[in-house]
């Protein structure tokens, strides 16, 4: 499995329920779905979800117009979004609704993809489009230390401590380890690199100068040097 595809997991399990300001945010999204063009029919709203309907099942009644079936993968899904953006990448309240919003608008636009996908994953897309959302807000909202990038000493050896990094762990294990330790943007950089992409290929996609790219994987490597070094035995 892709290492963006088991980050998108450990979001899942790491994500904390957070209920604040649902309901309007439900109802924007609501909105905006009908402005790509969406048209919900009938008597629809207001079904509470039940464990039998499968998110397959509910994605493929939304694209189809059932509105219930939006409201259904809400709540479903929705808190642990939320509280994922607000609490676990301390996202200001408005990023955070940006990230969410943007996370059921994807998967609305993308469903076609989604439901083609086996095994169907829509909370793995929801969370894996939210991180995405979250890489790209703190790439626009980040500023450069003003100390500069490290020197060519240290870069040479995290270049050797993440071959080793690579050697020990599995990507299920790396991906845990990213997900607890880096933030989104770090967490790109990072998922990048190890797909053999450039500094400059890194920045084009996120937004940033390649000073940045290294700058972030410098500080990924070493968040994961001290989180290996927390577990292991004393």
């Amino acid at each position: 499995m892709p290492l963006t595809d088991l980050l998108a997991r450990a979001a899942m399990r790491s994500a904390p329920a957070d209920v604040t300001d649902l309901a309007p945010l439900c109802s924007l999204i609501f909105g905006r779905l009908r402005a790509l063009g969406w048209a919900p029919s009938g008597d629809l709203r207001g079904r509470p979800p039940s464990l039998a309907d499968s998110d397959e099942a509910l994605l493929a009644a939304l694209v189809r117009g059932d509105a219930a079936a939006f409201d259904a993968l809400f709540d479903r899904h929705a808190a642990k979004l939320n509280g994922y953006a607000r609490r676990r990448l301390q996202l200001q309240p408005a990023d955070a609704a940006d990230a969410v919003q943007e996370a059921f608008l994807v998967l609305f636009q993308k469903a076609e993809a989604v439901l083609a996908h086996e095994p169907v994953n829509v909370p793995g897309f929801l969370f894996g489009t939210l991180r995405n959302k979250a890489a790209h807000l703190l790439a626009a909202g980040s500023r450069e230390a003003a100390a500069g990038p490290p020197d060519d000493r240290e870069l040479s050896l995290d270049e050797g401590a993440l071959a080793a990094l690579l050697q020990r762990e599995t990507a299920e294990r790396l991906a845990s380890l990213l997900e607890r330790a880096c933030n989104p943007l770090e967490q790109e950089v990072v998922s990048m690199d190890l797909d053999d992409r450039d500094g400059p290929e890194i920045a084009l996609a996120l937004g940033i100068t390649p000073n940045y790219v290294r700058q972030l994987r410098h500080r990924a490597l070493a968040k994961l040097r001290e989180a290996l070094a927390e577990e292991a035995p004393s």
